[in-house]
């Protein structure tokens, strides 16, 4: 029960919007101090002024301001701790609490009082935002009325100031206050979040631009260098294998020269297609140059990516008999490369897969050649049967 109440009261917003809040946090704090202070001092002077005879209320400010800091040094505590909207209910709770018990034990400082409602909703409205300032603003409003309607039945020193007329002009002007700085909150909150998430939105749309190729929507060189580093670090701790494949498509440049640029762009979009129907979801095809493409193979060793190469190749004749006959066949020469025991680097591993390429590329129109045909150094191989079907 105790989880599900605080569950209620926690927030769930963007980490963004959290982190702007938590920043507002200190300062909301430092203006309801500056305001309380100030309403202390209004209120003293304000009942010095009208009455002869005065309750002397400073001992019950004191106290409630002192309680109210210690109130804000836990909520500054709840949020470090993330509970942003906990945090900000627990400030505004008691600023409405002190205000409604200030008015019922002196009922004579209704309209200072009064200014305690206000700064609950906009704690509430700058700490936790949204549709929270609503409910705040209903309970100041009801509270404030059966103050003034209190007030009316049990004091005569503010004389006319608690008649019919000038008391259904102060609640007025109350509410107008109180619901319309909810609405501004609220529009203000709306705003913020709508901005946050436009400027996510923007920022993903950046993202996938730099790290993705457009013409086939595949990685682009950028990104698979990003992501190889990152496999490469952790095939290294794990001592986990890791292959590399760079293909390069046969006679496409005599393809674009016949039949034109759109129809070797939509060629490039179908073989990209037809290559990905044969990978994992955790391996990353890549476009690094015009009809290059590049596979990054995670826990593969070297015998699985040859493997998988033959399966990339037996895609793409198979989308390529779809081609027609007055089209060329499309295939490619590829060089596979694994991760090995004395790499420093990706550099290695790349050095390896390219010029396994072009060993291929030099035998010929749809040969693969993979890094053993350079050297016969040890590899990192899987703790299975290094030969197992992928």
């Amino acid at each position: 029960m105790i989880e599900r109440l605080r569950s209620t009261f926690r927030s769930n917003i963007d980490p963004d919007i959290r982190r702007y809040r938590v920043r507002a946090t200190p300062t909301d704090g430092k203006v309801d101090y500056i305001l309380l202070a100030a309403c202390l001092l209004v209120g003293i002077a304000f009942s010095r002024l009208i009455a002869a005879e005065v309750d002397d209320r400073f001992t019950f400010d004191l106290v409630s301001i002192i309680v109210l800091g210690l109130v804000f040094g836990f909520a500054l505590w709840l949020v470090n701790r993330g509970d942003v909207g906990l945090a900000g209910y627990l400030v505004a709770f008691p600023l409405i609490a002190f205000s409604a018990y200030g008015i019922v034990i002196s009922p004579n400082n209704l309209y200072v009082f009064s200014a305690g409602f206000l700064l609950a909703i906009m704690t509430v409205g700058t700490i936790v935002g949204g549709t929270s300032v609503y409910p705040f603003s209903i309970i100041a409003f009801l509270t404030l009325t059966f103050g003034w309607l209190r007030a009316r039945s049990t004091s005569t020193v503010l004389g006319g100031a608690l008649d019919n007329p000038s008391g259904a002009f102060f609640l007025s002007t109350q509410a107008i206050v109180y619901f319309g700085m909810a609405i501004m909150l609220h529009t203000l909150s709306q705003l913020i979040r709508n901005t946050t998430e436009k400027l996510h939105s923007q920022t993903e749309q950046l993202t996938n631009m730099a790290h993705s190729d457009p013409l086939t929507n595949l990685a682009n060189r950028r990104h698979l260098l990003d992501q190889l580093e990152l496999e490469f670090n952790r095939a290294r701790r794990y001592r986990r294998p890791l292959s590399l494949v760079y293909l390069d498509l046969d006679g496409f440049k005599a393809i674009n020269d016949r039949f034109g640029h759109l129809m070797g762009d939509e060629i490039l979009r179908g073989v990209s297609i037809a290559m990905l129907a044969v990978l994992r979801s955790g391996d990353l095809l890549a476009r690094i140059g015009g009809d290059e493409f590049s596979v990054l193979l995670p826990e593969t060793n070297l015998e699985s990516a040859r493997r998988v190469t033959n399966k990339l190749h037996k895609a793409i004749t198979a989308y390529s008999q779809n081609l027609g006959s007055m089209i060329p066949p499309v295939s490619f020469c590829a060089g596979v490369g694994q991760l090995r025991i004395d790499d420093e680097s990706v550099d290695d591993l790349l050095a390896r897969a390219d010029e396994a390429q072009y060993r291929a590329k030099d035998a010929g129109k749809g040969q693969i050649r993979t890094q053993h045909e350079l050297d016969q150094l040890p590899l990192f191989m899987t703790r299975s049967n290094p030969n197992e079907t992928r």
